[in-house]
C-alpha cells in the first residue's frame, strides 16, 4: 500500500521545523551561549571582531546602520551583558531573547519620560536612552556578572 506522505511531504515538514527552531538556535541572546555570537552577527547583518579580556570575552558587531553593538561573555560561555550605541535602537527582541517579554512588560510601566528607560528586577537589568540618532543602552543579568567585573566595565 503506497504511503500517504511522498518525498516532499517529509521535506516541506522537516524544512518547516527547521525554520520553527532555528531562531532559537541561532541567537547568541543575553544568557545563552556565547558560541552563537556569529549568528547574531549574521542576523543583525554585522560585522563582529571579539577580544579577551581578564574576566570576559568581549564581542563587538558594528552594524550597518552605524550602531555598535557589544556581547559580554563571561569565562563560562554565558552572554551576561549586552550594550549598544549608535544612531538605531538594534533588534532588542534579538538581543534580549528570552528576556525580551520581560522588558517588554516592566518598559509598560510608567516612566519619568520617553527619552530614558531603566528596568531593574532581580534577574534583568535595562537601561536605555537617547532621542534621534543618537541611542545607546545595555541589558545585563546581575547574577551573572562575573566576579572582578564592575556595571562600568559594560560600555
Amino acid at each position: 500500500m503506497p504511503s500517504r506522505f511522498g518525498p516532499k511531504s517529509w521535506m516541506l515538514s522537516g524544512t518547516a521545523a527547521i525554520a520553527v527552531l532555528l531562531p532559537c538556535l541561532a541567537s547568541a541572546a543575553l544568557g545563552e551561549p556565547e558560541a552563537s555570537v556569529a549568528a547574531d552577527g549574521a542576523q543583525l547583518q554585522g560585522s563582529i571582531t571579539a577580544s579577551n579580556q581578564a574576566a570576559f570575552r568581549l564581542h563587538e558587531i558594528q552594524l550597518t546602520s552605524g550602531t555598535l553593538v557589544r556581547e559580554y561573555a563571561g569565562l563560562d560561555g554565558t552572554v551576561f551583558a549586552i550594550t549598544w550605541h549608535g544612531p538605531y535602537v538594534p533588534n532588542l527582541r534579538q538581543l534580549l531573547g528570552r528576556y525580551f517579554d520581560e522588558y517588554v512588560g516592566a518598559a509598560k510601566a510608567p516612566h519619568a519620560d520617553h527619552h530614558h528607560l531603566q528596568v531593574r528586577q532581580s534577574d534583568l537589568v535595562v537601561e536605555s536612552s537617547g532621542h534621534m540618532r543618537a541611542f545607546n543602552g545595555r541589558a545585563y543579568l546581575p547574577q551573572a556578572i562575573p566576579g572582578g567585573v564592575s556595571i562600568g566595565d559594560l560600555l
